[in-house]
């Protein structure tokens, strides 16, 4: 089946794989209930899978949940009488553990063989600052904010096998590490990074791991190893030849992260819609969930 077939079966059946996947990892949402009062109308593992819905569909949890009380076949295969408020909606996402996402998303990305080359790199989301009115008022323009998504991604398959998620952008060879160690290593065999990420010791790790550090060196770096023998391995073959250096071991695979940021920035708009801090930080891991469901229904419709 060619790239286009399977694009078009993906999208064709894209509703109903989405749900289905919400509803397994629904299932490993702890119902958290009190002994005392009456139950729950709302238990929290549907409303992941509806938080996980509202995110997809791009809507304004006001404009979601009007879209639910019209679609009574959706609730009745959820299980409820009645479509929840968005006030319920959005405490729900307060109330979801973070450690539990991303247990999510790594499921996920397991159900494909593990990652011989991955590309390492960041990207910021921007959200809602008030600054509109600040700009009115006091004639003062602020500056975009920002939060930052560090991730670890397969080349073949786009999936997404770790992220870190940060207030603000910056910083970002520190994040390497971290990043890699999360990810099922034994059969990797690069590890692809841009200029930010070139250090002795994130070089020498991934040598210590078996998989060759496929990371462009900055210009006027010394190539002392200082303990780390890798780096300065990696230096010398780098200026031996630039150019052959990246047909070798073709670092062009590195920019695979950057299209993974872009899909997920052109289908959820780029933007957070929760205004704080740890909301911003629940809802950029059920987006990289969602790309995972995602890239998993179209890997499963190419054949892969």
């Amino acid at each position: 089946m060619n790239y286009y077939a399977s694009y078009d079966s993906a999208k064709s059946r894209h509703f109903q794989f989405l749900l289905d996947e919400l509803i397994k990892l629904g299932n490993m949402v702890p119902d958290r209930t009190s002994t005392f009062g009456r139950p729950p109308d709302f238990p929290l593992p549907v409303l992941f899978v509806l938080l996980g819905l509202k995110f997809d569909s791009e809507l304004g949890y006001r404009a979601f949940v009007s879209g639910l009380k019209s679609n009574p076949l959706l609730l009745e295969q959820l299980g409820l009488a009645r479509a929840p408020s968005y006030s319920i909606l959005q405490q729900a996402l307060k109330r979801l553990d973070t450690q539990l996402l991303h247990r999510m998303y790594r499921l996920l990305a397991r159900k494909r063989p593990p990652p011989r080359n991955l590309a390492v790199d960041s990207t910021g989301f921007s959200h809602s600052t008030g600054g509109e009115w600040m700009s009115l008022r006091f004639k003062k323009t602020l500056k975009r904010r920002f939060t930052a998504l560090h991730a670890a991604v397969d080349t073949d398959t786009l999936m997404v096998h770790a992220v870190r998620v940060k207030a603000r952008p910056g910083g970002d060879a520190k994040e390497l590490i971290p990043l890699v160690k999360r990810v099922i290593h034994r059969f990797l065999k690069y590890v692809y990074g841009d200029k930010a990420y070139i250090s002795r010791k994130n070089v020498q790790f991934i040598v210590d791991l078996g998989a060759y550090p496929g990371i462009e060196p900055k210009k006027n770096l010394r190539a002392r190893s200082r303990g780390y023998r890798g780096y300065k391995e990696l230096i010398s073959e780098y200026r031996s030849g630039p150019e052959e250096w990246k047909k070798k071991h073709n670092y062009g695979k590195r920019s695979l992260v950057e299209t993974v940021f872009g899909i997920m920035k052109v289908r959820f708009t780029g933007g957070l819609s929760s205004r704080r801090y740890k909301e911003q930080r629940r809802e950029l891991l059920i987006k990289v969930i969602l790309h995972n469901i995602g890239r998993l229904n179209f890997l499963e419709c190419d054949g892969r």
